[in-house]
């Protein structure tokens, strides 16, 4: 910074990241990418960050004005600059959650209900309040809709609606269980027929239903003659009892009543001269086939011939007649109510599950406080909602996941490591491997490898504890990366150090500065031993050299 105000450093190249945290103004900032790259993919620069970096163009009390310079590429150009440049900043976001250290720190010097105030009052917890306003609106539209149908149906006897419905429903089914008898005696009575129709003669009584007489019930007919079919089996042309001639196959004979005496009268009929012999066809009788279907006999139901069809529509219309004489019927329109008390309970649905999510995102913070206190209760971190010993110690200790910390610690499997080994095992607890190609030739000595595998017992109980409490903490137990530490421990020189891992110098920067922090609070952690104390001290030296510490002697 002192270098570049001074003007002896001309250009600097900085990420957005860095020039939010630097105090370098220029006379002009070039931004050389409107987009980045992210963990989610590619994504155009938000407001927030472009004006970040834009801000740094003009000198205080050197220039009259700045100059802002984007380079356009084939996804971005100046249409992107222009919305970027005129956008307004981004809307705060909280960055809330409830952490170890929080929950420890809280419940140290607060009681349960303080600590509960205190989250709710969080930022986090009033832009959810905020976000959930639409949700609650829709709640107080539920609770308004519910009260007018209540009303509506205050008058009404429940348990005598209910009593209706349930006869209603029962209806139903015995009229489903109706229409599958009726369809299986029909299938039955089809095939009999079938067999039947070929030898069927002049002036015996039909019923006729199907493809070439598309009726809704079927119809009474007398067979007059028969055609030369397409087929094996001929036409065969009908007169029906509503006085119309029909050209139809036996597939459209229903009902076959060879019981019933044959039509004589039908001998001097002949068909009209313009009915086409083809299945379908139709022509209007005259006045002599209307004399004629008059003397046409009844034939038995088709429902009638099958004694399970009739049984079932017995029982059928009984259930009819009592919904019919039902004292649901005092209401002009119980059918009207039945669909009302429908939306009523679809309505009331509705309305508690919308409170239950309403409720769960509300209390979503809290609820997290509380999933905490259960892991921490499970491992002796608190007792009568107040920090034991390794409460303490956690809340001590500031981290990703200081109870994890705080186990590790307390395990006493790094209280017989020296400076070195206490370094690398400090790592391994913080280092995030996030890079699955990286690699390091260093290896780790065999005493810090048998200290971390004394841990695994216990992060696994972690583990399986944050996952059924829904805590969402890191558990880092790299080996891969924190060779590296122990030799830069042992004075290994930095060139020799970067030559022997693919990490860029920043990433080793930063896992030894990790490093570095948790070590320098190691004194500071209440019940550990002096010993580990000491050679935390002692450790966090080795470290602490240039480029590390940027203090070049």
């Amino acid at each position: 910074e002192e270098l570049f105000q001074a003007g002896l450093i001309k250009v600097v190249f900085a990420t957005e990241t860095l020039a939010a945290g630097i105090n370098m103004p220029a006379r002009t900032t070039v931004i050389a990418s409107l987009s980045k790259r992210t963990d989610n993919g590619h994504r155009l620069l938000t407001s927030s960050e472009f004006l970040q970096m834009a801000g740094r163009a003009g000198r205080r009390g050197m220039d009259l004005q700045g100059h802002v310079v984007t380079v356009e590429s084939p996804f971005e150009g100046s249409r992107e600059a222009v919305h970027l440049a005129t956008s307004g900043a981004d809307p705060l976001v909280s960055q809330f959650t409830p952490s170890y250290g929080m929950v420890l720190n809280l419940l140290q010097t607060h009681s349960l209900e303080e600590a509960k105030n205190l989250v709710e009052r969080s930022f986090g917890q009033y832009l959810a309040t905020l976000h959930l306003a639409p949700q609650q609106a829709e709640i107080q539209r539920l609770e308004q809709a519910i009260a007018h149908h209540q009303a509506q149906l205050d008058t009404i006897d429940q348990a005598v609606l209910a009593d209706y419905a349930k006869l209603k429903g029962r209806l139903k089914e015995e009229r489903r269980l109706l229409k599958t008898l009726q369809q299986q005696a029909a299938a039955v009575l089809t095939e009999d027929v079938a067999k039947m129709v070929p030898f069927a003669i002049a002036g015996t009584l039909l019923t006729l239903k199907g493809k070439h007489i598309p009726v809704a019930q079927p119809v009474p007919a007398v067979l007059v003659t028969k055609l030369q079919g397409s087929g094996q089996f001929p036409y065969l042309v009908c007169l029906t009892q509503d006085n119309r001639w029909y050209v139809v196959t036996a597939a459209d004979v229903v009902g076959l009543h060879a019981d019933i005496p044959r039509l004589q009268a039908v001998d001097t009929l002949a068909p009209p001269t313009d009915l086409p012999p083809a299945p379908g066809q139709h022509r209007r009788g005259d006045d002599q086939t209307a004399a004629l279907v008059a003397t046409l006999p009844t034939p038995p139901s088709l429902d009638m011939m099958a004694p399970e069809v009739k049984d079932q529509l017995d029982r059928t219309q009984q259930v009819e007649a009592a919904l019919d004489n039902h004292p649901a019927r005092q209401w002009d329109n119980p059918n009207a109510l039945l669909k009302r008390q429908k939306q009523l309970e679809g309505l009331q649905a509705e309305w508690r599950d919308r409170v239950e999510k309403l409720a769960r995102h509300t209390g979503r913070y809290w609820q997290e406080f509380l999933n905490i206190m259960d892991v921490l209760k499970h491992f002796g971190g608190l007792h009568n909602n107040k920090p034991t010993e390794l409460g303490e110690m956690a809340a001590a200790i500031r981290g990703d996941n200081e109870l994890w910390l705080a186990l590790a610690l307390d395990s006493e499997e790094f209280d017989h490591l020296d400076a070195a080994q206490l370094a690398a095992a400090c790592a391994a607890l913080v280092t995030e491997n996030s890079r699955p190609d990286s690699w390091c030739r260093y290896q780790l000595s065999d005493t810090v490898e048998d200290a971390l595998g004394g841990l695994h017992t216990i992060r696994r109980q972690l583990f399986k504890q944050q996952h059924r409490h829904w805590v969402t903490a890191p558990i880092w137990l790299e080996y891969d990366l924190v060779g590296l530490v122990e030799q830069w421990a042992l004075q290994v020189d930095w060139v020799t150090l970067c030559d022997h891992t693919s990490l860029d110098e920043g990433d080793i920067v930063r896992i030894l500065r990790r490093t570095l922090d948790v070590l320098s609070q190691i004194p500071h952690v209440p019940y550990l031993s002096d010993t580990l104390r000491t050679t935390a001290r002692d450790a966090k030296d080795l470290l602490n050299r240039f480029p590390v510490n940027e203090e070049i002697n």
